[in-house]
């Protein structure tokens, strides 16, 4: 198999969002891209957190229930993200990464001090291991 990093798609590659961007902001975002989720980082590049279009539904929802919260001063690090994504340290071994991808559509990897460096998709880990798998291997799928 091939090394994971070889499917690595890098942060200048990728849409990501910053801690302190507001909540409209990502909410365009989301609105005029195919993306269902965004790496968070803070101002120096540490992954912090994953935020999915349900969390922004959450939050817009509290915030009609709730009139006291006012969105035009929420910011993205103000969400609590209703699903934990799990990054990788850069050292992470190939099984691990994709047993981390079975439970989450990507996986961000980050760099001994947790800045990001990019993400693992996991379209392209289940096409490395179906590369893999002989002709008997792909009968039994």
């Amino acid at each position: 198999m091939k090394n994971h990093l070889f499917y690595l798609i890098p942060k200048a590659d990728l849409t990501y969002v910053h801690e302190e961007d507001s909540f409209q902001s990502v909410l365009d975002i989301f609105l005029t891209s195919t993306y269902t989720a965004l790496p968070v980082i803070d101002d120096k590049g540490h992954y912090l957190f994953t935020v999915g279009e349900g969390d922004l539904l959450r939050t817009l929802y509290m915030s009609c229930k709730h009139p006291d919260i006012s969105l035009d001063n929420f910011t993205i690090g103000d969400i609590e993200p209703k699903i934990k994504v799990e990054a990788a340290p850069i050292a992470t071994e190939f099984k691990e990464v994709v047993r981390m991808a079975m439970h989450q559509n990507f996986v961000p990897l980050v760099d001994d001090q947790r800045v990001l460096i990019g993400i693992l998709r996991r379209q392209e880990l289940i096409s490395e291991l179906m590369a893999g798998l002989d002709g008997d291997d792909l009968k039994k799928l």
